[in-house]
């Protein structure tokens, strides 16, 4: 009898830890031409922004919080920064009422060497090479010519406004005028952790090429954020504060396909747009994949998940998401998923691993939009996850080689 009971435990046990989730497949035709992209070696991503740009931008960004309520944001030092706001028009503007997406080529990387008023920036220059990302930026610095602001506090930064960019002829572009500033305060608490494990934060010396998640100089990157015009200088373009930024880790000596995401979900925690940025970030990102080979008997595909830097998660705001009623287990350190298709005609298995367990309720991961190709034996869709939580939340996720 013992025997018999020992036996139905370790069954019983066995088949909850191998608990599959299944998902309909519920296309079948070829991948489109921009997913094709995530079957290239890393390192011919690298070597082309507008293929890098064309692949980040596959990737969909969502906030709850994605509306400002107030046009102007300002310096909070005491009194001073509602003054020189009313008085002098010392302030960030917001271009647009909705927060927008970004994508584009890293051309400088700076950071605060300390705090200062509560602020210590962490900052991304970007130029453009698709289009709608450019056009965006002609609408901006056509705005900053119709204010006509200049900054004569050090002399050196005085526009002309006759000239390129805010005139152009658009048959002959040179998109390295066309630069978006993209600024953030992270958590000041967490700043040691971000910079060991997700990206570079403090006054070092060292560069992007020098840290383990970029080993490039120049990467292509998303961001997410408010738009504004920073008129406490000449009311240039900027998106402050970005509380989403993603990129896709390719580099010049990485010959392989694995494909290694990067996402970070912040909280602005300077004093300086608290309407513009609130806790907890609750929000939601979707990643594209492509699954070569996808019926194959060796072994299936895997997905490693690793929580790198986050807060506190939160279950009041996650309640207000949209959620899926079929989710990933993520209960254990790793938990399988097959893809299905009609009458059981296709199966694809699939295996999420986690570096950790988060023991929280309050981040989700899901698939949707599963397309199978028969002709080149490729499965492609979108990897989701949500989450709410307090200050930021950062991960890598690699959808490992075949």
């Amino acid at each position: 009898m013992k025997f018999y009971l020992t036996l139905l435990l370790t069954t019983t046990i066995s088949i909850s830890s191998f608990a599959q989730t299944i998902y309909k497949i519920t296309e079948f035709k070829p991948i489109p031409e921009s997913f094709n992209y995530l079957l290239l070696p890393n390192n011919k991503i690298e070597a082309n922004d507008t293929i890098n740009e064309i692949i980040i931008d596959l990737v969909n960004p969502i906030l709850l919080d994605s509306t400002i309520e107030k046009r102007k944001a300002h310096l909070s030092v005491f009194a001073l920064g509602w003054l020189i706001n009313v008085i002098g028009g010392y302030n960030w503007r917001a271009e647009s009422m909705k927060k927008q997406k970004f994508v584009g080529t890293v051309t400088r990387n700076t950071r605060s060497s300390k705090e200062r008023y509560s602020e210590y920036d962490i900052n991304f220059d970007l130029n453009f090479h698709l289009d709608k990302y450019l056009s965006k930026q002609f609408v901006a610095y056509d705005l900053q010519k119709k204010i006509g602001r200049q900054d004569y506090r050090r002399g050196i930064h005085l526009k002309d406004y006759s000239k390129p960019p805010f005139v152009r002829d658009t048959t002959d572009i040179d998109i390295t005028l066309y630069r978006l500033h993209c600024e953030l305060t992270p958590p000041d608490k967490f700043r040691i952790e971000l910079n060991n494990l997700f990206y570079p934060t403090l006054p070092d010396g060292k560069g992007l090429i020098d840290h383990w998640n970029f080993q490039v100089q120049f990467p292509s990157m998303g961001f997410y954020g408010t738009t504004c015009l920073d008129c406490n200088h000449s009311c240039h373009p900027e998106l402050h504060p970005y509380e989403l930024a993603w990129w896709l880790k390719a580099t010049q000596n990485d010959t392989s396909t694995a494909k290694t995401w990067m996402i970070g979900l912040f909280h602005e925690s300077s004093k300086r747009m608290k309407n513009w940025s609130r806790n907890p970030m609750t929000g939601s990102i979707s990643i594209p994949f492509v699954i070569n080979n996808a019926i194959a008997y060796n072994s299936p595909q895997e997905i490693l998940i690793e929580h790198l830097v986050y807060g506190k998660f939160e279950t009041s705001e996650m309640r207000k998401y949209s959620i899926p009623d079929k989710t990933i287990n993520n209960e254990s350190k790793y938990t399988e998923v097959v893809f299905e298709g009609h009458n059981f005609s296709i199966q694809i298995p699939l295996q999420i691993n986690f570096n950790s367990i988060l023991n929280s309720d309050n981040i989700k991961y899901w698939f949707s939009n599963l397309s199978y190709d028969e002709t080149q034996n490729n499965l492609s869709g979108y990897f989701h996850f949500a989450t709410s939580v307090e200050d930021l939340y950062t991960t890598r996720i690699t959808f490992q080689e075949r």
